[in-house]
């Protein structure tokens, strides 16, 4: 019952959300939210279906015991550094990197691990330096990655050091 809580809860928001639309503008307000809905699924079908892929060859090449090797909780602050570095390299949004993330978890990485994982691709993003270069100028992005070059391995150990004796439950839940 608990895998599907989520879901219940996420279609519940939706239909609050369309009874919204359509209390404040009618059909046209509903319809238009529908469109804009299924447009944005349309554009980001690829992309989900090549991440969804991506994550399934990684967990049926990787073996589990080269992760566990490298990225499990016996790896140490080695493992964290390198899911900091995964993290800060990989390419792609959310729909590309958290299933590479479960993929992971399945494959017998430890939290901290993943936490810096994350952590680090939402820090240490190397594909958006472009962009943040030319919006935000040299200065101020030098000076975000100098603050927070710390902090995904860091939060990584911590998680580590906090959360590692339940490590063993999330991927039970994942499982069901």
């Amino acid at each position: 019952m608990r895998k599907y809580s989520i879901h219940i809860l996420l279609i519940l928001v939706t239909c609050f959300l369309a009874g919204l639309a359509y209390r404040q503008g009618g059909l046209p307000s509903l319809a238009q939210g529908l469109l804009r809905g299924a447009s944005l699924l349309l554009h980001e079908i690829p992309l989900l279906i090549a991440a969804f892929l991506t994550a399934g060859f990684l967990q049926a090449l990787i073996q589990k015991e080269t992760v566990t090797r490298w990225l499990g909780e016996e790896a140490g602050f080695k493992g964290i550094l390198l899911a900091c570095l995964a993290g800060g390299l990989i390419p792609g949004g959310p729909y590309a990197y958290y299933p590479i993330a479960q993929a992971l978890l399945k494959s017998g990485a430890g939290i901290g691990v993943l936490v810096a994982f994350v952590t680090a691709k939402n820090l240490w993003s190397v594909s958006r330096l472009p962009m943040e270069f030319a919006i935000l100028g040299s200065q101020i992005t030098i000076i975000r990655y100098l603050i927070t070059f710390l902090i995904p391995p860091l939060i990584g150990w911590i998680a580590a050091g906090l959360f590692s004796h339940t490590i063993k439950n999330i991927r039970q839940g994942i499982r069901e």
